[in-house]
């Protein structure tokens, strides 16, 4: 694991939430339904993301504690 990701970064998921929401809103604007649906995508890839840096953050702070 790289050292910049050795300890728990508890603002990445709401990061990674944020750049989500800003893949929804822009489906809202989408002109055509392909667009539309390739940011919904994105947004669920980093929903997923953000998931995922919770759930780690949440192990390395757990570990810290054993």
């Amino acid at each position: 694991m790289p050292v910049f990701q050795s300890f728990p970064d508890h603002g990445l998921s709401r990061r990674y939430h944020l750049k989500a929401v800003g893949c929804e809103q822009s489906a809202e604007q989408a002109t055509d339904l392909v667009t539309e649906q390739q940011w919904h995508e994105l947004a669920t890839q980093w929903h997923a993301m953000a998931n995922g840096a919770e759930k780690m953050a949440g192990q390395l702070a757990q570990d810290e504690f054993e």
